[in-house]
């Protein structure tokens, strides 16, 4: 398909890259670092204008952080229907660096202080483009992208609001978790005035994902009985991680960084962001997080192990030891690998070392005491049986001094011993002691569960499929050579042979029961020789059925019957060097792959053991502590009885 620009430009699409919901981009043919974005819809004047003022606006410093709109294209009937923009080689979305399991897998050799360096890159292009006077109203993990070296570029930059002479082409869509508070409560983002505050508070939440591995600051354990969601908490402004406000309803979650860990100026940036109307800049943060990245301690154990200089300890190693959780792959992990170097041998001696499934057990001797109630419990348990036995002997007693009517006060009895205040202190004892159990053995049952069939072991399973695949594949590459090669061959020897072929035409020759009119036929289908009769097989010719089809191949045989080939060795040659070319190529990416593979890999194994390891440890706390409970609750109710 071809279109054309403002100034008449013409761009041919070449292969599409992908589709959405607002339209298709595409690569360009004979321009590989531009593409083509194609609205379904047509597009309004109102859009159209939009567009045009994008591409007048472009700079160098904007195309440098975004996927900016460099040319409005129309179609044959001169109607916008899209923009072209340059093309972003080798960037992944910044989520991918949110999650660790895709940390791990696509930027394996960076560690915390990459995710800094990240977050000030991001605030330096919020900063470039709130220059300009741009806003980008719909922020997300999903429109930004990042690439190796951790710069970051913006895309679906026609959704920004752009300020223009009678107003604003505004931005009416938007997450709610990367929204303010302020745009939160209102019904709808239509002629909605965004700012670069509303942009900073939406950039913040990104720079806390980045520095806190993915967690949301508006998400944490609820201090009450009732959950707070995302959104309720950013229109309560209740900033999960805050140090300053005393009377918050959400704390952070387990296994979380700390605020406390930042230097002082960094968290003050983030309190001043999430619980203040007036939000620090995107330079503010740029020249924060430019510190922070200044002042970063690294580990003796392993050079990924960065973290800010004021800590006192390394944070990595102390979740992997404390908590068996590693946020971060280790340099001697990679180090014990060397043995990929040579990947023939790896994948001859190739060996799986399943991590080991544990059934739980408690193997320590159980060694409980007698249980001892608690003297208040006593104490209620005496006063209620002392008064029992008191009023049993004056009833008894007085029934023995013939004292009328005294056998009515037997009940008194039943009930002080059932429904006295000392019987209902007991059962509330009994009853909070077997809600303790209650709380204990879900704990327990949770963790022999997650001890029983680890979380990462569906990854790890997952993980040796494609490794195996690819050592498979890795093993066939030289038949998958030899198979190119002769492939290669097969299209010279064809290509000699329709050449050969050409020169018996259909008219030039008796071919039975084909006769002139399914000659004709054949022609209006451009088959006129026996070259051209491969093409049969794969085109409905009207009059030709299988019979006649095959007569004419049988036909065709026969001419190529005095076909000799002779190899052209420099197109030979050539091919040869090209399939020899492809298949080295695919050694490469194959031996890429396997290292991933294997790594990740190796890498959810030790994950697998360190986290049964800890389990083990917490389940031989808790087990015994059950029993002792269960034991208690026992004692509790046998007072009751």
């Amino acid at each position: 398909m071809t279109f054309y620009g403002i100034n008449n430009t013409s761009y041919t699409t070449a292969r599409e890259l992908g589709r959405g919901g607002e339209g298709t981009v595409y690569e360009l043919q004979n321009n590989a670092e531009l593409v083509l974005k194609v609205y379904s819809d047509q597009l309004s004047s109102e859009k159209e204008d939009k567009l045009k003022l994008m591409a007048a606006m472009r700079s160098e410093e904007i195309e440098a952080y975004a996927a900016w709109p460099t040319d409005v294209v129309y179609n044959a009937d001169r109607k916008a229907c899209g923009f072209v923009m340059k093309k972003l080689k080798n960037y992944v979305p910044l989520h991918h660096v949110f999650s660790p399991m895709d940390r791990k897998r696509m930027f394996h050799d960076k560690g915390y202080n990459f995710l800094v360096h990240v977050a000030r890159n991001l605030a330096i292009a919020f900063h470039k483009l709130h220059t300009a006077g741009i806003v980008v109203g719909d922020v997300n993990e999903g429109n930004i992208l990042l690439n190796p070296n951790g710069m970051v570029a913006f895309i679906d930059c026609d959704s920004f609001q752009i300020q223009h002479e009678n107003g604003y082409h505004f931005c009416e869509v938007g997450v709610p978790r990367y929204t303010p508070p302020e745009l939160l409560k209102k019904s709808t983002f239509e002629n909605v005035v965004r700012t670069a505050n509303t942009d900073n508070f939406s950039m913040a939440v990104l720079v806390f994902q980045l520095l806190f591995l993915g967690r949301h600051p508006f998400a944490g354990r609820h201090k009450g009985a009732a959950d707070i969601d995302e959104e309720t908490a950013i229109k309560q402004k209740q900033f999960a991680y805050s140090l300053e406000n005393t009377k918050k309803k959400l704390s952070p979650p387990p296994d979380s960084f700390k605020m406390e860990d930042l230097p002082e100026d960094l968290a003050a940036l983030f309190h001043r962001a999430f619980e203040q109307e007036t939000r620090p800049s995107a330079s503010e943060w740029a020249l924060a997080l430019g510190e922070l990245s200044k002042n970063m301690a690294t580990c003796s154990v392993s050079n990924l192990h960065t973290y800010p200089s004021g800590m006192e300890e390394c944070p990595w190693c102390w979740f992997r030891k404390n908590r068996g959780i590693m946020y971060f792959l280790d340099d001697s992990y990679y180090q014990a690998n060397s043995m990929l170097g040579n990947m023939e041998q790896f994948v001859n001696s190739f060996k799986v070392q399943a991590p080991e499934m544990r059934r739980f057990a408690y193997k320590k001797p159980l060694q409980v005491k007698s249980i001892k109630l608690p003297p208040e419990i006593r104490r209620v348990r005496n006063l209620r049986l002392a008064t029992c036995v008191l009023l049993s002997a004056g009833v008894i007693t007085a029934f023995a001094l013939g004292i009328t009517g005294s056998l009515a006060l037997l009940p008194l009895v039943v009930y002080t011993y059932k429904w006295s205040p000392w019987a209902k202190r007991l059962n509330k004892a009994i009853k909070a002691k077997g809600d303790e159990l209650t709380h204990l053995k879900m704990k327990l049952q949770t963790m022999i569960r997650d001890y029983e069939a680890p979380a990462d072991y569906v990854n790890y399973r997952k993980t040796l499929e494609a490794l195996q695949q690819n050592i498979l594949s890795f093993r066939q590459l030289p038949q998958e050579l030899q198979n190119r090669r002769q492939r290669a061959e097969e299209v010279l020897y064809n290509e000699q042979l329709d050449d050969y072929l050409w020169q018996f035409g259909l008219d030039d020759h008796a071919i039975p029961a084909i006769g002139p009119t399914k000659k004709a036929t054949l022609y209006s289908n451009g088959i006129r020789n026996a070259a051209q009769l491969k093409m049969l097989p794969n085109i409905k010719v009207p009059g030709i059925g299988p019979k006649n089809e095959q007569i004419l191949m049988a036909w065709r045989r026969q001419m190529a019957n005095d076909f000799v080939y002779v190899p052209d060795s420099y197109k030979l040659n050539i091919a040869i060097a090209k399939v020899n070319d492809e298949v080295a190529q695919m050694r490469i990416q194959l031996e890429h792959n396997i290292r991933r593979e294997y790594q990740s890999l190796n890498f959810l194994k030790m994950n697998i053991d360190n986290r049964l390891t800890f389990l083990e440890n917490q389940l031989d706390e808790l087990y015994p502590k059950v029993r002792v409970t269960e034991m208690e609750y026992e004692a509790y109710k046998k007072l009751a009885a």
